[in-house]
């Protein structure tokens, strides 16, 4: 009867270090953190890890595009997660395409011929948010709003423009960057 509690409690240490210890530094008062987390806070932070986010057949791409325009590859993976889950042929009901969601105009001017072809839109959208971020002074929020909103909504506005659905997206890429594992 001992043995078997002592392989259960063993099990449960197991899947507490999966679950969270990968999270954290070993220090002492992270792992007390660690203890106050509740289930469904360990089981979400589980969800995120597992969601596609971490590997993806387009990490490649995104590290050295991200590196070449000075941008942290987290980012870039956090907005393309949000915009198109990385579906490299997705469309949106607005016509934005791949990975990125370029708009034409915005494919045209980052010099973007195959909008689904995964290399030219990753190059697109990480030269058009290097863009941005010069224009909104490296404040991410702004910068997100202007790639959903556009640009010129954001300055108007000079903050994040009082659409829901910008609200919401500036919100889930910032969840999801800032939650980004190295």
């Amino acid at each position: 009867m001992l043995e078997s509690l002592q392989n259960v409690l063993g099990r449960i240490q197991d899947i507490k270090n999966k679950f969270y210890i990968s999270s954290y530094s070993s220090q002492a008062d992270d792992f007390k953190e660690i203890q106050a987390d509740n289930f469904k806070e360990v089981l979400n932070k589980s969800i995120y890890k597992n969601n596609g986010f971490q590997n993806t057949e387009f990490d490649n791409i995104i590290k050295e595009k991200a590196y070449k325009y000075q941008i942290d590859p987290k980012l870039v993976k956090a907005i393309i997660k949000v915009e198109s889950n990385f579906n490299p042929k997705a469309v949106s009901p607005k016509g934005a395409m791949g990975l990125m969601q370029l708009i034409n105009n915005t494919a045209k001017e980052m010099a973007v011929k195959d909008t689904f072809d995964p290399q030219e839109n990753i190059e697109g959208g990480v030269k058009y948010l290097k863009y941005l971020l010069k224009e909104f002074n490296q404040n991410i929020p702004l910068t997100l709003a202007a790639y959903n909103a556009g640009p010129k909504r954001v300055k108007e506005a000079q903050e994040i423009p009082n659409i829901k659905e910008t609200q919401d997206y500036v919100r889930k890429v910032l969840n999801l960057y800032r939650n980004a594992e190295s």
